[in-house]
């Protein structure tokens, strides 16, 4: 129902460029749409940090702060979600923001969207299993099994927490990963986390890492035409009746925000795993199929190394086993909190409009 509501609204709020041909980068963009982020700032006092790594624009001062991802509609301003109709872009080394953006938050514009993000349903991917053994330790412990384990202590933790749990798998069977992914588009997933164990020929290396889909891979609009000529939103969300356009434009707005929110539950997961004392990489981006091919936010988690022998004799043990699956409930739960509120925010807002 969230995200029929949410194409519902898209639709009245992005009819309107439905034909008109959009590229970052500056083709034809004009004065009048676009202003350089550091004449935003110098224009109302405010200053900007640009991260590479997740592509994100945080623009902030007073009691501001704006948080933007290059190439994508979605945005959040003191914990508010808004929809851009153009989209901030990179180039000749500049950063352009959307004018749009100075009516939102410095003319309270009020156009703030409701947040179409609440984690109910969570599928969660054991890796590898069957015939596919995975990565084996040295003393002959298969990643399979150890993936298995995990995620079934997470299906615990976070069902105890009042989620809708699904495993792509709860036995030793082997599945492609297309059947994966459609795992997740069946349940109506609002998160998928993807549990593996990692292996090198460094018997170094120990620690967990957490992956996003990498932003070259994301191709969006690509992708977006795509999925509105072969998969119609009357098969994905109960809607058939919009142009191949407007489905575009749908689905391109979904799977941005998609990324924008697997990066911020990354981030969480990250900042959970390190806070209870483990060895955690920083965030990283990532091809993978189940996170380039899910139809909704998707993390995939590497939680060890079975090549380390001192880290696998960790990773055999229950406790060590339940410690990662408590690391990652607790990020979810952080999360959803964090949208929840916004969603209340988001409710006063509409109660306080209703009542004029």
């Amino acid at each position: 129902m969230v995200r029929k509501l949410f194409l519902l609204s898209a639709v009245m709020l992005l009819s309107a460029c439905a034909t008109v041909s959009y590229r970052p980068g500056g083709v034809g963009a004009s004065s009048a749409d676009f202003i350089e982020v550091s004449d935003l700032c110098a224009k109302h006092s405010l200053r900007y940090d640009f991260d590479t790594i997740d592509d994100m624009v945080k623009i902030y001062g007073g009691d501001k702060e704006i948080r933007l991802i290059l190439n994508s509609a979605a945005g959040y301003c003191n914990g508010k979600i808004f929809n851009l109709v153009k989209r901030p872009f990179y180039a000749a080394g500049k950063i352009f923001i959307p004018r749009q953006l100075e009516e939102i938050i410095f003319l309270n514009e009020d156009i703030y969207q409701r947040p179409v993000f609440a984690v109910k349903t969570i599928v969660i991917d054991p890796g590898h299993g069957g015939k596919d053994p995975g990565a084996t330790s040295v003393s002959g412990m298969k990643e399979k099994d150890l993936n298995l384990k995990v995620a079934k202590y997470l299906e615990e933790e976070l069902s105890r927490r009042g989620f809708r749990v699904f495993l792509t798998r709860s036995c030793d069977i082997f599945l492609e990963l297309q059947e994966r992914v459609e795992v997740a588009r069946k349940r109506n997933a609002d998160i998928f986390i993807s549990i593996h164990s990692n292996s090198s020929e460094s018997r170094r290396l120990n620690g967990l890492e957490v992956y996003y889909l990498t932003p070259n891979r994301l191709q969006s609009q690509s992708r977006a035409l795509e999925l509105a000529r072969t998969r119609g939103l009357d098969k994905e969300f109960g809607r058939g009746d919009i142009p191949v356009a407007g489905e575009a434009i749908l689905w391109d707005l979904l799977l941005t925000k998609n990324y924008s929110l697997s990066v911020t539950l990354t981030n969480t997961l990250y900042q959970f795993f390190k806070n209870m004392g483990f060895k955690i990489a920083l965030p990283k981006r990532a091809p993978f199929y189940v996170l380039r091919l899910a139809y909704v936010p998707s993390v995939l988690v590497e939680i060890g190394y079975l090549s380390n022998h001192y880290e696998e004799k960790s990773l055999r043990k229950d406790y060590y086993q339940r410690q990662i699956a408590e690391a990652i409930a607790l990020g979810v739960v952080s999360l959803n909190k964090r949208y929840s509120s916004y969603l209340a925010s988001a409710g006063d807002i509409a109660r306080k409009h209703d009542s004029y």
